[in-house]
Formats: C-alpha cells, structure tokens, sequence
C-alpha cells in the first residue's frame, strides 16, 4: 500500500498529467522556430503551461464565499483571477500551497488587480470559521474568497476544471492544480507541479498589465 506522502505525490503527478492532455486538446502550441504558427503564445509567461490568448474560456460558476457573498468568474470580469482547490483543514500539500500564495499576494502588494479563488474540495468540513483561520494563518491579504457550496454545487466545478477528490477515512485527496484567468475571463496558464511563487507573480503582473 501507497503511504500517504507518496499517495499525495501521486494524485499531484495525475493532476500534471490530466491538465496537460485537456489543455492539450484544446490549444494550439507554440511551434519550434522556423515553423508557421497559427495563434502563437504570448512571450514572457512562466508557467507549466501556457495557453494562448482568447483561445480556453475559463468555465463559469457561482458560489457563495466566507462571507456569504455570491462569486463568480463572470462577476469578475476585468481583474486576474487565480483560481485553486484547497481544504482549509489539510495537512499535507494544501498549507504548502497557501504559504506560497501568501508569499505572492505579499510580493504583489495591496494594488494587485488579482483576485484569488479557492474552491473547496471539503464540503462536509470547510466552514466560514476554517476558511477565515486558514487565509490568517499563512498571511493571505488583498481580494480572497473561499467558495464553499454542497456535494452537488462543488463536484462540477471540480470537474469543469480536471480536478480529482478522493475522500479517505482520516484526509481527502485532490489533485493540486492552480490555474490563472486573464481580465477577458480565459484561461491563459497553469501551475500543476507545485507553485514558485516568484513565477506566478511575474505571471499576474504581465496579465494585469494586458489590455
């Protein structure tokens, strides 16, 4: 039997994976130098995957976050969205994931047109108490919502964005993705091998500074 480390490796090698082959499918990659390309991606953007413009429509949803307040991805049309997949009561990789997002909103500073967009993998556990614990306990600031909802709000989300839950006896498993949605609401980049957080920063401020 897999020990629970090595399961959590696993499920973050899964999500790189499916991630890649959705996007994959849907996108046309830059091609090596010499060779015509249709809808090249744009120069600069460091993630594990980069999308070309206007090509992936992020999908839309609504669910009510820490505060009660309803939030959507159309909603927020005109600011970067950072939307990831979190259990505020996890102890393996999600406090991993939010230390480095708060190192990022911290690099980024208090004018950062970016909005971060948890979703919950937790239903039955996530509550407005945990959520608000989690963001205080790795430094988040700036615009966060937690988005929380029932089994039936959350599971199409989690599969109009590729991402796994396996709930065990002790823990629930996910897959590790955080994907960034540009001010015209597409998907434009994907970290699924863990965050650097100095990466994902350069990455928001090129999309914010895009017209």
């Amino acid at each position: 039997m897999l020990s629970k480390p090595l399961t959590w490796v696993a499920m973050s090698a899964v999500a790189a994976i499916v991630l890649l082959v959705l996007l994959l499918e849907r996108m046309v990659l830059t091609p090596v130098a010499g060779t015509p390309a249709a809808s090249p991606t744009p120069a600069g953007l460091q993630a594990d995957i980069v999308i070309p413009p206007k090509s992936m429509a992020a999908p839309d949803f609504s669910l009510k976050d820490q505060q009660g307040k309803l939030v959507s991805v159309s909603g927020l049309r005109g600011r970067v969205l950072a939307i990831t997949f979190l259990d505020s009561h996890c102890k393996q990789l999600c406090p991993l994931e939010g230390d480095q997002l708060g190192q990022v909103q911290r690099s980024l500073g208090s004018a950062a047109n970016l909005s971060l967009l948890v979703v919950s993998v937790a239903p039955a556990t996530d509550t407005p108490e945990s959520e608000r614990a989690f963001a205080a306990s790795h430094g988040w600031s700036g615009d966060w919502h937690w988005l929380s909802g029932s089994q039936d709000q959350l599971a199409p989300v989690w599969k109009a964005y590729s991402i796994a839950v396996q709930p065990t006896p002790d823990d629930i498993l996910h897959s590790s993705v955080l994907y960034l949605v540009d001010r015209d609401g597409f998907q434009r980049a994907g970290w699924a091998a863990g965050i650097q957080p100095d990466r994902l920063a350069h990455d928001v401020r090129l999309l914010s500074s895009q017209a």
